[in-house]
C-alpha cells in the first residue's frame, strides 16, 4: 500500500511541477512580441490539453464554423461587464480572428476606465449618463449616453485601423425637436445638419463619412446613444459593450423597443454574453431570477438575431475583500471568495444547457492551469475577481482556439 501511494506521490508532483512550468512557459510567449496577435507552440499546446468549453447548440454551430473559416464576414457582439469593459479580451480576439474593416456598435463615448483599443475619441463639454449610476428613462442598447455639458459640445472619432472608402455611418441620436440638432463634418470636409424626424424619439441617420469626423451638438438637449460603423456588405469586426460593474439584468434597464430595434440594424454571427461576477459579489443571488433574467436576454437576442451563436462566458473565481492592506507594513490586502461564486457558477452551466448555447468556463480555465492564486504569481490576475491584460488575452486565445475547433 506505501508502495503504491510512493508511486502515486512520484508521478503526480511532476504533473503539477509541468503544469506550472507550462503556464510559466505560456506567459513568457505572451510577452513575446510579434507583429500581430498570434497563438505560439507551447501556448497552443497548453489550449489543447484544457478543457472548460461546452457545446450545447448543435446545428448553429456548424453555420458559425463557416463564417469562422471564411473569415470574409464574421460579426461579433459582447455584452458584459469589466471583464469586456477594458477591450483586452475582445481585441485579442480580433487580432487572432481576422483584420477588422469595420467597428459594429460603439458608445457615443467611453466612459472611463472603459475603451476600443482601436478608437480614439476626442471630446469637448460633454457628460455621460451611465446606466449603472444614473436615472433615465429611455437608455439605448448599451447604457451609455452623451450630452453637451454646454455649447461649443463636440466628440471626433478618429480610427486607428484602416476603413474602406465606402464605410458607411449611424449615428443613433434624439432631440427635442425637429429643428437643427446636430452637425456632422468629415475627413474631406464635408457637412451634415441633421434634425430629427420625430422628437424626443430615439433614432438613426446613416452617412458615408470619412474617417476622422465630429459630431457638433446644436442643441443643449440633444443626445447621442452610439454609433454604427460598417461596411455595405462584408463585415469583420468584434464589438465590446462592457459596462464596469454590470450584472446579468443591466439589459432591463435599456428601452426593449429601443434595443430590439438596435439588435436588428446590424445582426451578429455570435453574441458573447459575460455577466455574473457582480452578481456573485451581492449576498441577495436568488436563482430562480437570475436565470429568468439571464434567460429572457438571451431570448430576447434569439428573436432579433435568431441566425446568430450565443456564447455564454462564465466569470473567473469572484472573490471578496475581508481585510484591507496596511499602509505601514508591507501587507496586501485579503480575499476569500464569495459565497454565492459557486451558485451563480452553477446556474449559468444550467442556463448554457436549457438555452442550448456554447459556455466557457474563465474559472475552470483557471484552475486547469494552476488555479488563481498562480494566475495573480505570473501576473495574469488582480488580487481580486479581475484579470490583467495578458490573463484576459489568454482567454482569448482559448476562446479563439475554441472557435476554430467548431464543426
Amino acid at each position: 500500500m506505501s508502495r503504491i501511494f510512493a508511486l502515486l506521490i512520484c508521478f503526480l508532483v511532476p504533473l503539477f511541477s509541468l503544469e506550472n512550468m507550462a503556464l510559466k512557459d505560456i506567459v513568457k510567449e505572451l510577452n513575446t512580441p510579434t507583429s500581430k496577435p498570434i497563438i505560439m507552440p507551447k501556448t497552443k499546446k497548453f489550449l489543447e490539453q484544457t478543457h472548460a468549453w461546452f457545446d450545447y447548440q448543435g446545428e448553429l454551430s456548424a453555420l458559425l464554423a463557416q463564417k469562422i473559416h471564411d473569415k470574409k464576414d464574421l460579426k461579433i457582439r459582447i455584452f458584459g461587464d469589466s471583464h469586456i469593459a477594458g477591450d483586452f479580451l475582445s481585441h485579442q480576439l480580433r487580432g487572432l480572428l481576422f483584420e477588422s474593416n469595420a467597428f459594429g456598435f460603439v458608445y457615443p463615448l467611453y466612459p472611463a476606465y472603459h475603451q476600443n483599443i482601436t478608437l480614439a475619441y476626442e471630446s469637448e463639454n460633454i457628460t455621460l449618463i451611465n446606466v449603472r449610476k444614473d436615472e433615465y428613462a429611455d437608455y439605448p442598447m448599451g447604457g451609455i449616453v452623451a450630452q453637451p455639458s454646454k455649447l461649443p459640445a463636440r466628440i471626433k472619432l478618429t480610427p486607428k485601423i484602416q476603413l474602406p472608402m465606402a464605410t458607411l455611418t449611424k449615428i443613433i441620436f434624439k432631440s427635442p425637436h425637429k429643428k437643427e440638432a446636430i452637425l456632422i463634418q468629415d475627413a474631406h470636409d464635408k457637412r451634415y445638419k441633421i434634425n430629427a424626424k420625430r422628437a424626443d424619439v430615439w433614432q438613426t441617420i446613416e452617412l458615408n463619412l470619412q474617417y476622422p469626423f465630429e459630431v457638433q451638438f446644436l442643441d443643449e438637449k440633444v443626445e447621442l446613444g452610439g454609433f454604427f460603423i460598417y461596411q455595405p456588405k462584408e463585415n469583420r469586426f468584434v464589438e465590446n459593450i462592457g459596462i464596469n460593474g454590470a450584472k446579468s439584468d443591466i439589459w432591463r434597464k435599456w428601452e426593449e423597443r429601443v434595443f430590439m430595434q438596435t439588435m436588428r440594424l446590424l445582426p451578429a454571427d455570435l453574441v458573447i454574453l459575460c455577466y455574473g461576477s457582480n452578481d456573485a459579489l451581492y449576498d441577495n443571488f436568488n436563482p430562480q431570477v437570475f436565470l429568468k433574467d439571464y434567460g429572457d436576454l438571451i431570448d430576447k437576442i434569439k428573436i432579433t438575431n435568431p441566425d446568430a451563436s450565443i456564447l455564454l462566458i462564465a466569470p473567473p473565481t469572484v472573490v471578496s475583500k475581508i481585510t484591507p492592506a496596511k499602509k505601514t507594513k508591507k501587507s496586501k490586502a485579503t480575499y476569500k471568495i464569495t459565497k454565492n461564486f459557486q451558485p451563480v457558477k452553477k446556474s449559468i452551466h444550467e442556463l448554457a444547457e436549457q438555452k442550448h448555447t456554447l459556455l466557457f468556463d474563465m474559472d475552470d480555465f483557471m484552475n486547469e492551469s494552476g488555479g488563481k492564486k498562480k494566475w495573480e504569481e505570473l501576473s495574469l490576475a488582480k488580487l481580486d475577481v479581475h484579470l490583467l491584460p495578458l490573463g484576459y488575452r489568454l482567454m482569448a486565445d482559448k476562446i479563439f482556439y475554441e472557435l476554430e475547433r467548431l464543426k
